[in-house]
């Protein structure tokens, strides 16, 4: 398991598995996950969205990926501590789970500043390649930054984590709370599923509890 690399705000089991950890690591499937960026609080149930989020002590949430971006983030409340995990693809990643998912916790008297979050291994601009109508969509988002994209060709290389890293620093999350574990799916065969590289099934999970 990776762990973020930040202190948790309060006591709480949070991370990112590998290939080379077991089920025990993995939460219960709470979420069926669409490629959007609808976030729920959890309610035991399997939920359709891309989102879940919790208050509630001991109840494991998280997300699954294999080349997407798991995000989690943890901070305290009017109402005590509060958890989410997101999976932000590029179409969740533009269209602003991020955004919604610290608009939540702001809307329960968090302030981001006091937000701890780390986004996991993902794909990243090294071989997320990408065509023009995906960087049409994040040109709208007001954290773009050019850099963000590479030219190759007609193709783009698109820089998925540090986008999201440019809408977290946006919304005014603190970059000395930032955990992220900067690893790239497809580079690393031996510790993380990459669905580009051609693992199908396999995936690994971002998974907050509070304690």
């Amino acid at each position: 398991m990776l762990a973020p690399k930040v202190p948790a705000p309060f006591p709480l089991r949070w991370g990112f598995t590998t290939r080379l950890d077991g089920p025990e690591f993995a939460p219960p499937v709470r979420l069926r996950q669409i490629h959007g960026c609808e976030i729920h609080r959890t309610t035991g149930d399997v939920q359709s969205g891309d989102g879940l989020w919790t208050q509630e002590r001991g109840l494991p949430i998280g997300v699954r990926v294999a080349d997407c971006v798991p995000v989690l983030l943890a901070g305290m409340t009017e109402g005590g501590p509060w958890a989410a995990a997101l999976h932000a693809g590029w179409r969740g990643a533009v269209a602003g789970i991020l955004r919604k998912g610290v608009a939540l916790f702001m809307d329960r008297g968090g302030r981001p500043g006091e937000l701890a979050w780390a986004l996991g291994p993902c794909i990243r601009k090294c071989h997320f390649e990408v065509g023009p109508e995906v960087l049409e969509a994040a040109r709208r988002d007001p954290a773009w930054d050019e850099t963000l994209a590479e030219p190759r060709a007609d193709r783009f290389h698109f820089d998925l984590p540090g986008f999201l890293r440019a809408q977290a620093l946006d919304l005014g999350l603190d970059p000395a709370r930032d955990g992220s574990v900067p690893l790239c799916t497809v580079c690393e065969p031996e510790l993380l599923f990459s669905y580009r590289r051609g693992d199908t099934e396999g995936r690994q999970w971002g998974f907050v509890e509070i304690l």
